[in-house]
């Protein structure tokens, strides 16, 4: 059914409204509201002040846009750019890769012992920061972040142990290698009491039948390795090569010696690793 005619009446009526000024200006008004800029730009270009009042029922309120949001310049990074220069550890060596736990450096400025806890959260925080999963999305960035992600392991298990630890730092320090066959480098390091308890305590090894023997050479052998450990750090602190090299050997033995406890069974050959 098609609606009503406009009757007479009503047409004379919408005349009259439409040649009304008021009605032409609140028209106008209307138009000219379609756009308003967002509240943040209105600060830096704001149009002047016409002459003439909007009417209040020309206003049309708009919420406000989400283009015109701020975002955190400090988020826009994508998790796949490279780490920057300043997020990556100073790699100058591996106490420097652990600033908060070994804030002085190596020996003889820093000591020998380590907080091995405080060294734990500091290398998981650092692998949890550059793990290579987070930089998949970038080959160059994924490769600097595996060999960065090596890297730190490989300084943790080294300053974890201090048989690596002591190692390393003669390495570092004094370019001495005590892993090395060379003659030269274990001349006058191994005195020949060290060698008499070496040879003596693996004979007791040998002759060992049961556990309680075993463990109460554990016993003794801890304590071995707990007073090698204290001359150790002295000598490096104190920048003694010569009794940095000497105890660096006795520990080896010691370590060594520890291994072939833990592992030992009835009958089974305990050699040392010199």
């Amino acid at each position: 059914m098609a609606p009503p005619a406009p009757t007479r009446q009503l047409l004379r009526h919408l005349r009259r409204l439409a040649a009304a000024p008021e009605t032409r200006r609140t028209l106008s008004s209307t138009q000219t509201q379609r756009w308003k800029p967002c509240p943040q730009l209105q600060s830096v270009h704001r149009p002047a002040q016409t002459s003439k009042s909007i009417p209040s029922r020309a206003i049309i309120k708009r919420p406000l846009s989400t283009s015109c949001a701020h975002r955190n310049v400090g988020d826009s990074n994508p998790p796949d750019s490279p780490p920057t220069a300043t997020s990556l550890p100073d790699i100058t060596n591996y106490y420097t890769l652990f600033p908060q736990t070994l804030p002085l450096g190596p020996p003889p400025k820093g000591p020998f012992s380590i907080p091995l806890a405080s060294l734990k959260r500091e290398f998981l925080a650092l692998q949890a920061q550059h793990h290579p999963d987070k930089y998949t999305g970038s080959a160059t960035a994924h490769t600097k972040s595996v060999a960065l992600s090596s890297l730190l392991n490989t300084a943790y298990k080294t300053l974890s142990s201090p048989l690596l630890r002591a190692r390393y730092l003669l390495q570092h320090n004094y370019d001495i290698d005590i892993t090395s066959e060379d003659n030269a480098t274990h001349r006058g390091v191994t005195d020949q009491e060290t060698l008499i308890e070496v040879m003596d305590v693996q004979e007791r090894v040998e002759e060992a039948f049961d556990q309680e023997v075993i463990d109460t050479l554990k016993t003794e052998n801890r304590a071995r390795i707990a007073e090698t450990e204290d001359l150790l750090a002295r000598a490096f602190e104190n920048a003694d090569v010569d009794a940095a090299k000497k105890e660096c050997i006795r520990l080896n033995y010691w370590t060594s010696l520890q291994q072939g406890l833990d592992d030992w069974e009835p009958g089974k050959d305990v050699r040392l690793i010199h």
